[in-house]
């Protein structure tokens, strides 16, 4: 008599997972999936936890149960079937007479439970979040069809819980960081545009010697003399006409501030404009000239951190982990685990469009440096007469334009993780300074002579052989040395085998939750024409077709055909007929004309955003990729914002 198999095929059941979650989050995500699950392995039940170690329980996030939702489900660990789950960090699988094994729990019996089967879920840390488990009223032999669907199921549980420990972080630094603007000790004041005060800090009430009540809804200009409100309004009306990026400047001359008891006090200050909800608004930092304090290169630190931070939870394909069952990314990952734990060095090469990013988070994630700042530096996009200012900061005056301190990228990673992207692009005059950091841990901004301390662990990627430029002498060898410590090669999408229908299926949901479109799996045909295109563009190009595809979507089957219509690939590639494409969309594109096709597309979403690249509105978000990203391809292919 042969181990009775799954219900249904491993295919089925990852259709099952991404129709099931495709458009939901959170509680509704879990809910949707254990439900799945239980269908799936044919199950009574099942249901995915948050691990609370410090009480020893188990809460459930959702819980199905003979055929039903159970809800606000917590329970002791000590006892259970789940214990050893937790405990041991493995796979628990129980064919047979659980109620005899686990005689102290009590709730086996009352539900005829006789098998289980459970599996740790691990955080970007490697402590246990979780656990997700099903539970069955008949013996349930050991399968390993059955087992690789289980696991499917926790990856996907994992992705998401990760997800949601993630946004909760981002708020925790959001609350830091609001936190922190009501203990500066500057004075804080945000005006609409008609210069009235709409929000203050408690700074803000001790400088100016009244109380909120009295300050909210007046204007600026009864708190300044005549002088110094002209010189604000003035300045309100440059920093308009300056393009995004540069709409702060420093109020260079003295202001003399009014007291609510109408004495006066000589001020300095910052003024900086912010849009919101398509309105213009001003932040007007003051102080005292005899009591400048170091609260405005905090606030500007934490606010650097918590959108790196952000920038890191929106990147993440699926809000999950690097994706990839086949074994050169196998390999991939058991380098990370190697090297996270250590402060070594490390190179990362590959194409462009391979992941080199994902691999420096997750290194950064896996070793001890996660709870610090992970700060991305293309070197690529930055003009090479800024890149030393970037790195190292610069001081008040060291250049022209130059009329704040500004601290380096490498001041803000101090005690995390610096990913220096495009390495190869590094200026020669200023790899020796990069060297220095490297062997010392040190530096001297612009305009100082003062000496810097960091801690700082760097991994640098990029697509050039650095061997053989150290050789032609266009990168400095002891660099290149000092970087190569621990090397990770990336390999293309077309050395990865089926991971190309892994990751289609992981962007088909991701895309169609963003949209907030129900979408079909991929099908069996759709899956052959993605395995049989060569991708060139790599995993980018992959994500691109699949975000294209769900945008040409307008009922429920993915309009992919339409979406590769035109590519050249491998031999035996071969859109079908049956998709409604122009006459001439066979015809194999040149080089020149898809650079042309992605420049024009470049360009319209830059001037949708009003050339804006990063945040929620940047032309990075709109088109679905990194900023840095679309930094570099704007250099590639020469796009540049025309002053008229």
């Amino acid at each position: 008599m042969g181990e009775p198999k799954p219900s249904i095929s491993e295919e089925q059941a990852l259709r099952l997972v991404v129709e099931g979650t495709v458009s939901e989050t959170g509680t509704e995500f879990f809910r949707a999936l254990v439900k799945n699950l239980a269908t799936a392995l044919g199950t009574a039940g099942a249901w995915v936890t948050e691990y609370l170690p410090e009480e020893q329980k188990l809460r459930a996030l959702a819980m199905w149960l003979n055929g039903k939702h159970v809800e606000h489900y917590e329970y002791c660990l000590m006892g259970t079937p789940c214990e050893p789950v937790v405990e041991n960090r493995e796979l628990v699988h129980i064919p047979d007479k659980i109620v005899e094994l686990f005689p102290g729990d009590n709730d086996l019996e009352p539900l005829n439970a006789v098998s289980y089967l459970g599996i740790p879920l691990f955080g970007t840390d490697g402590a246990v979040m979780g656990h997700l488990s099903v539970l069955d009223t008949k013996p349930m032999p050991k399968d390993p069809r059955m087992i690789s669907l289980f696991e499917i199921f926790a990856a996907r549980a994992q992705a998401e819980h990760r997800r949601l420990l993630a946004e909760r972080e981002v708020r925790d630094r959001e609350e830091q960081l609001s936190l922190l603007l009501q203990s500066a000790m500057d004075a804080i004041l945000v005006l609409d545009g008609r210069m009235d005060i709409i929000r203050i800090n408690p700074a803000a009430e001790r400088l100016l010697g009244c109380g909120a009540e009295d300050l909210v809804g007046e204007s600026i200009r009864d708190f300044l003399v005549n002088d110094s409100a002209a010189w604000v309004e003035k300045f309100t009306r440059e920093i308009e006409t300056r393009p995004e990026g540069k709409q702060q400047l420093w109020v260079p001359q003295d202001l003399v501030a009014r007291r609510w008891d109408h004495s006066v006090f000589p001020a300095e200050g910052t003024l900086s404009r912010f849009e919101n909800q398509g309105q213009s608004f001003f932040t007007l930092i003051l102080r005292n000239v005899d009591e400048r304090q170091e609260a405005e290169r905090q606030i500007q630190r934490l606010t650097q951190e918590a959108e790196y931070l952000r920038e890191a939870v929106r990147e993440l394909p699926g809000h999950g982990d690097l994706l990839g069952r086949s074994d050169c990314m196998q390999a991939v990952y058991a380098a990370v685990k190697q090297v996270a734990g250590t402060d070594s060095s490390v190179l990362i090469s590959g194409e462009t469009g391979t992941g080199k990013e994902l691999v420096a988070r997750s290194i950064h994630q896996s070793s001890v440096r996660a709870e610090k700042p992970l700060v991305l530096v293309n070197c690529a996009a930055i003009p090479a007469n800024l890149i030393e200012s970037e790195f190292f900061g610069h001081e008040r005056g060291a250049f022209t334009g130059a009329v704040t301190r500004r601290e380096g990228r490498f001041a803000l990673a101090n005690g995390g993780t610096i990913f220096l992207d495009e390495i190869g692009e590094l200026p020669l005059e200023l790899q020796p300074k990069l060297l220095r950091v490297l062997q010392e841990g040190e530096f001297e901004p612009l305009g100082s002579s003062k000496t810097v301390k960091v801690d700082v662990r760097v991994v640098a990627a990029t697509h050039c052989d650095l061997k053989k430029m150290a050789a032609d002498g266009t990168f400095r060898e002891d660099l290149y040395f000092r970087l190569n410590v621990f090397p990770i090669r990336i390999p293309p999408l077309r050395e990865r085998g089926r991971d190309v229908e892994l990751l289609a299926s992981a962007f088909v949901e991701r895309f169609a939750r963003r949209m907030g479109r129900r979408v079909h799996p991929l099908a069996d045909d759709q899956l052959s024409l993605l395995r049989r295109y060569d991708w060139p563009g790599n995993v980018r190009e992959l994500q691109n077709v699949i975000e294209r595809a769900v945008i040409l979507t307008s009922g429920s089957e993915l309009q992919l055909e339409r979406a590769m219509a035109g590519f050249s690939s491998a031999p035996g590639f071969q859109a079908s007929s049956s998709s409604p494409i122009p006459t001439d969309a066979d015809r194999v594109l040149t080089m020149r004309e898809l650079e042309e096709m992605e420049a024009a597309n470049i360009r319209r979403a830059l001037e949708s955003c009003r050339w804006r690249i990063s945040g929620e509105s940047g032309a990075a978000r709109l088109l679905g990729i990194p900023p840095s990203t679309l930094s570099s391809r704007m250099k590639t292919l020469k796009i540049h914002r025309s002053i008229s």
